[in-house]
């Protein structure tokens, strides 16, 4: 009876020993582990431009397009107006430029010692509550642009003007009637009537725009973007606007590296660029944000940005 009883014990002891020895000996690793292994190490080193949510294709940093982005940037911190600090912080929201960070803080700094209501108005483009507007600011715009512009700015809260559908389709008409005969400031209506299309979409807006509407609105657009060798204000808003709405691949392909060379060779030394081509010299902020806007587009491009309206709090 012992000496079964022996063998059996010495059985169950030898298995112990040879599954301990298996579980203790090193896996294979599959075929992912090993493609995760020799990925190198992630550098944890913050840039001051980091791209969105990249494309599946990778872009080269261009190194003349990055150093006319850090000019650009010198240049806008220093800006006073208050839209132009409205759009730096639309591009700190899209490419998280740090040096944009505390637009709001000062465009409310402004606003303490002008209480104007279309300064009210437009804050909303920062801060989506935007609480400090007032029903009887509303009066206050009676400008053609704004009246373009501020409904779809407010059009999830507010309701649109019954010809507001009209008014839309006018200023496209219009402006591309303008843009025919050579007048940037009429032109100017083609612009706004996309940035209001835009707000629009950034507000989920129910309005039911007719057939082909955008798409005449987007050509129409891209067709104030000369090929010429220097740029001006209306070109690089239309291109802006373009980009942000999703249409950056409008911007002529036979001559995007001809545009953005130019966009380049237009900066003056101070960082900024200038409405016209003919005073190179006097920059300004409004075609300053929508050059950088183009070249950040362009430097970082992704498959999608954050909306121009600062979102509802999460």
């Amino acid at each position: 009876m012992k000496k079964p009883l022996i063998v059996a014990c010495c059985i169950i002891v030898v298995c112990s020993l040879l599954t301990i020895s298996i579980l203790l000996m090193p896996s294979t690793p599959s075929d992912s582990e090993l493609q995760t292994s020799v990925q190198p190490t992630p550098k944890t080193t913050a840039q001051k431009t980091p791209q969105p949510t990249p494309t599946s294709t990778v872009q080269p940093i261009d190194p003349e397009v990055q150093q006319a982005i850090k000019k650009a940037i010198n240049y806008l911190k220093q800006t006073q107006d208050p839209m132009g600090l409205l759009m730096l912080n639309v591009i700190y929201r899209q490419f998280h430029i740090v040096e944009f960070n505390d637009s709001l803080q000062r465009y409310d700094q402004l606003l303490v010692s002008n209480p104007d209501p279309w300064l009210r108005i437009f804050r909303r483009i920062a801060d989506y509550n935007n609480s400090i507007v007032q029903p009887e600011d509303f009066n206050s715009v009676t400008d053609q642009l704004d009246r373009l512009t501020v409904p779809a700015l407010y059009s999830d809260r507010r309701g649109l003007p019954d010809d507001y559908l009209t008014q839309l389709t006018e200023a496209m008409n219009m402006g591309s009637f303008y843009a025919e005969h050579s007048s940037n400031s009429g032109s100017y209506l083609l612009t706004h009537a996309l940035l209001a299309t835009i707000w629009l979409q950034n507000n989920r807006c129910s309005l039911q725009l007719p057939k082909d509407f955008t798409s005449a609105l987007y050509q129409k657009n891209a067709a104030l973007i000369g090929d010429g060798s220097q740029v001006d204000d209306i070109e690089l808003e239309a291109a802006a606007f373009l980009y942000q709405a999703g249409q950056g691949n409008l911007v002529n392909p036979d001559f995007t590296q001809k545009f953005l060379r130019n966009i380049i060779a237009a900066q003056s030394t101070s960082g900024g660029w200038s409405a016209t081509g003919d005073t190179p010299d006097n920059t300004n902020w409004h075609p300053s944000v929508l050059a950088l806007m183009i070249l950040l587009h362009i430097q970082y491009p992704a498959a999608s940005y954050p909306p121009m309206i600062a979102p509802a709090p999460s």
